[in-house]
């Protein structure tokens, strides 16, 4: 086995596994709260609880005194890949394990003047996680990843005006990264066909990578009924350690190659700008729309650092990504039913960024559309707020990428259920 054909194949799992902790495969993550997971462009312009910051940091000047949010998302996700084999021809189909995944959040805002309020924010904007069975026919490219960041952001609004406030926040966001993928023994000698001989590779940060970034914000109540509002958030690089570990049949304990070591890389996360507007038709329906542009042409490659040559025969491998820049629509509003109740429904387009011509294998390829209904409760100095969602992906094609594991083919049966719920206290 050449050198060449080892960094093919670990540079497919080594850059796959990093490159994807900072985008979740072009799926950041919106789940801000239950509010937010049904009327995000509502959050944006009015505020009304302290989970608005999550969108903009302007959005919390309205809140009394000090209010609590807790609550959590539950996220289950479920897709299927097929694949051409070159040699029979046949279509392979493999449905991924669904899973099921928590995605808490915790906010708290205090008034500390008529002008002033300051807030923390707790939740998480990228992450993801598929799990395959070790068999399966793409598990030269992929068999479990598992991503989990979570920002924590100290925030500030000011209300400069009657009519206008701005915001901002630090973003202090940390990353932690697991991946599991399958290295053929064939790699090795051609004759060890037998997929009992596959090598197993993992990978594993060995330290949380913490980065720093920022947001800001502006909110603008134009005439009494149009509500506007505005954030920017930077990119956040992260520099990432990890723990590369193979695992071998005995049969290949003395094989020279794939050998435990470790390696880095750089990961930026991308730049988003979000733009909201919100008219209230009444006394009770607001109607509202948000255009979210991310940047996530950021990330057009990735090179992984080796710190030994055995695993890989060279001191650094790359691969290139070409991500496209995307824009996220979402149109809705929420109904006063009464001085208790309010109604939440609303649709979401969000664009992928992914570059075909660099397939991989590793949540569905493809735009989303989100439908959303919610709605809150409130009695004295409590809030309840609940939320639901149903995510359809369409199905779409890969062209086969054999070097990195991926067959002709494409997703199908792509879909999300969430349910989010969050409770609120003010003091």
């Amino acid at each position: 086995m050449n050198t060449k054909q080892i960094k093919s194949i670990v540079t497919a799992a080594a850059v796959l596994a990093l490159g994807t902790t900072a985008f979740g495969a072009g799926y950041a993550l919106f789940e801000s709260s239950a509010t937010g997971n049904a009327d995000a462009a509502g959050l944006m312009t009015k505020g009304g609880e302290p989970s608005a910051m999550f969108f903009n940091p302007a959005a919390i000047s309205d809140l009394e005194g000090t209010q609590v949010s807790v609550g959590s998302s539950f996220l289950l996700t479920h897709f299927s890949i097929e694949g051409k084999n070159p040699y029979t021809g046949k279509t392979m189909r493999k449905e991924a394990d669904d899973r099921l995944f928590t995605l808490p959040h915790a906010y708290v805002t205090h008034k500390v003047s008529d002008d002033f309020q300051i807030g923390l924010g707790i939740f998480s904007k990228f992450g993801l996680g598929l799990t395959m069975d070790d068999d399966w026919f793409g598990r030269y490219n992929n068999v479990e990843v598992d991503i989990l960041t979570m920002t924590v952001a100290p925030t500030i609004s000011w209300k400069i005006s009657d009519s206008v406030s701005v915001g901002a926040a630090l973003n202090l966001q940390c990353m932690d990264v697991a991946l599991k993928q399958k290295i053929p023994a064939t790699k090795l000698n051609p004759s060890l066909t037998s997929p009992a001989l596959d090598i197993t590779q993992d990978l594993e940060s060995s330290e949380i990578s913490t980065g720093v970034g920022a947001s800001i914000g502006i909110t603008w109540d134009a005439t009494e009924d149009l509500h506007l509002g505005a954030s920017y958030t930077s990119r956040v690089k992260h520099d990432i350690d990890g723990d590369v570990s193979y695992y071998k049949s005995p049969m290949l304990a003395a094989a020279p190659v794939f050998k435990d070591t470790t390696a880095s890389a750089e990961l930026t996360t991308p730049d988003e700008v979000i733009i909201a507007a919100t008219y209230d038709v009444t006394d009770r329906l607001t109607l509202g729309a948000a255009v979210t542009y991310t940047a996530w042409s950021v990330f057009d490659g990735l090179t992984i650092e080796y710190d030994s040559l055995a695993a890989v025969g060279a001191p650094e491998v790359s691969l290139e990504k070409n991500w496209k820049d995307t824009v996220r629509f979402a149109f809705g509003g929420s109904y006063q039913l009464n001085d208790a109740w309010v109604l939440r429904a609303s649709y979401t387009y969000d664009d992928s960024p992914l570059n075909k011509s660099h397939p991989d294998y590793l949540v569905p390829a493809h735009d989303r559309h989100i439908f959303a209904v919610g709605a809150g409760w409130t009695k004295n100095d409590w809030t309840v707020d609940m939320s639901y969602f149903f995510e359809f992906v369409p199905s779409t094609s890969l062209t086969a990428d054999f070097d990195h594991g991926v067959y002709d083919g494409g997703y199908s049966d792509g879909n999300a259920n969430c349910l989010g719920i969050t409770v609120t206290r003010r003091f």
